[in-house]
């Protein structure tokens, strides 16, 4: 019988061999090489983290930008202008006879609006003057009770007006009347030029507010008349006629004029609180020359928010600008207490004035003592424009007209460059992806294919290798078929066609072991394939069974 052979194999104490064998083993070694690298790529995964969630936190809470350049023009756009004068200098024309009878007065109005059986006829035939006077009151005192106030003060002016005794003869009167006409006492209202042709806008005029305290009124052009601003010097002048000796004794309030196109001076009691006065002037005393130069100095352009302090929207075409959405605001606190729809703000009604019709406050009951009237609620959804314009005027007066009855304004327009300051989200959807492939790469040298390829190794080692093989027990070993069934793509890098997924360590190294790029690693001293590299023969060449041994 043939003996077995016994073969010896020195298993080697691996915690001796492991310990450092000089300082600059310890220093400088494997282990210490190992866990440099571990404390390195963990810190550096810290910054990443830190720098990603402070990115993502930034990103949420919609930082903007501003861009402020110089903008040098050629030309500029004409402003929306609007006059503003007294109810007393309008009206120097009328010289009212004190001492005529209130049934002559009345006698006359009741026989031209019978004459007055259509549109026609009302519009285009001459008014007398004492029917003029009688509209324009009638059309004052609406607007002074709806707009002219605040909206507890509307409230109260409406109740006084029904129910005060002294009103009753304007009560009556104003049952007449539903409509006014257009008037002023112009001898000159025109858009001036420079051009070498002697070029004629025509220019209409437009009334934008009427009150027992003043009246204004705009240039309005056709599209056709609408012109650019394209030199320095005057581009509109106004002259103005009234009757110095119906105002003289009189404490006349100086005209205004405001480049900004809001309808009154007065529009400050459907604005909001604390707004800037810059492209208005009221010095424009009568009798004199005045000449206004204006010009802008910033545009802002922000973008849309609802922060306190900042809030603005951008007004589209056919949408309320602040000041219609505050007048209609107004219109609908009227409504919910009188169930009628305002006359002064009645343009601002769609198609439901047969459901609320045009007030007659005579049937409006209103409780001042008890009730608490407010349109704030409604005015807090009333946003300014987020194009906001800048102007700065220099008003100077150049002396006494000639005539004592004349007033002329010139205005003329300054420098054509200003300061612009744009708005703009810091981060579109692009550069925050560019900004978050950044952070990630500045410490580990990482891109966004890798954060993807890295969160799906975790997952997949996680789901595969903890849960399956060690908390469920399925073995050690994987299914090569479900290996290749779950790659994503393959590649040939010379020595092997390796199959890829997106589920690959990002860590890992694209050629396969053993290849001329990637060495083969040496066996462990101790282990199994390490005896059988002595022995110099495959596993197979060795047998169980004692017949084969060497004898």
């Amino acid at each position: 019988m043939g003996k077995v052979r016994d073969t010896a194999v020195d298993i080697p104490n691996t915690e001796e061999e492991d310990k450092p064998k000089s300082w600059k083993d310890a220093l400088f070694g494997r282990r210490a090489r190992k866990y440099a690298f571990v404390f390195i790529v963990a810190f550096l995964a810290l910054l990443t983290i830190k720098d990603v969630v402070e990115l993502v936190q930034e990103y949420f809470e919609y930082p903007k930008e501003s861009d402020i350049n110089i903008v040098f023009n050629e030309s500029m756009t004409m402003p929306n202008v609007t006059f503003c004068m007294s109810r007393p200098q309008a009206w120097s024309h009328f010289k009212v006879n004190l001492s005529a009878s209130v049934d002559e007065w009345n006698a006359v109005i009741d026989e031209s609006l019978a004459n007055m059986t259509d549109h026609d006829s009302f519009m285009k035939t001459p008014w007398d003057y004492r029917m003029v006077m009688e509209a324009y009151d009638m059309i004052a005192s609406y607007s002074s009770m709806e707009r002219e106030t605040s909206s507890h003060g509307s409230a109260r002016s409406i109740h006084v007006f029904k129910n005060a005794p002294r009103l009753a003869g304007k009560r009556k009167t104003f049952k007449k009347w539903m409509r006014y006409s257009r008037f002023a006492s112009m001898q000159r209202f025109r858009r001036k030029t420079f051009d070498e042709e002697d070029v004629v806008i025509k220019t209409k005029l437009r009334i934008s507010w009427i009150s027992q305290m003043q009246v204004c009124y705009q240039p309005e052009f056709d599209h056709e008349n609408f012109k650019t601003i394209d030199d320095q010097g005057v581009f509109f002048d106004m002259l103005l006629s009234h009757n110095a000796e119906n105002l003289e004794g009189q404490n006349i309030e100086c005209m205004s004029v405001d480049f900004h196109g809001r309808p009154s001076s007065h529009s400050r009691y459907m604005e909001g609180k604390g707004r800037s006065r810059d492209g208005y002037i009221d010095e424009l005393c009568f009798g004199q020359r005045h000449e206004v130069t204006v010009h802008v100095t910033n545009l802002y352009q922000m973008l849309e928010n609802e922060e306190e302090g900042t809030r603005c929207k951008d007004v589209e075409e056919d949408e309320d600008n602040e000041f219609d959405c505050r007048s209609r605001c107004r219109m609908e606190m009227i409504r919910d207490m009188c169930h009628c729809t305002p006359l002064s703000l009645s343009y601002l009604a769609k198609d439901d004035l047969e459901i609320f019709p045009l007030c007659d406050y005579t049937q409006c009951t209103i409780d001042v003592q008890n009730g608490n009237f407010s349109d704030s609620e409604c005015t807090k959804n009333c946003f300014p424009d987020c194009r906001q314009i800048r102007f700065e005027i220099d008003h100077s007066v150049k002396g006494r007209m000639l005539r004592p009855d004349l007033t002329l304004v010139e205005l003329s327009w300054g420098p054509f460059e200003y300061l612009t300051m744009e708005q703009q989200w810091k981060y579109s959807t692009t550069s925050f992806i560019a900004a978050l492939g950044g952070s990630i790469g500045m410490w580990l040298g990482l891109s966004i294919l890798s954060l993807i390829q890295l969160c799906t190794y975790s997952y997949t080692y996680f789901t595969k290798k903890i849960v399956n093989e060690k908390i469920l027990k399925k073995g050690a070993s994987t299914d090569k078929a479900d290996e290749d069934e779950e790659a994503d793509f393959s590649f040939d890098n010379g020595q092997e066609r390796k199959k890829m997924s997106l589920a690959e360590n990002p860590f890992a190294s694209m050629f396969p072991a053993n290849s001329p790029e990637q060495p083969r690693k040496p066996s462990k001293l101790g282990s199994r394939q390490s005896s059988l590299d002595k022995e110099g023969g495959p596993p197979g060449s060795f047998s169980s069974n004692p017949s084969g041994a060497a004898k």
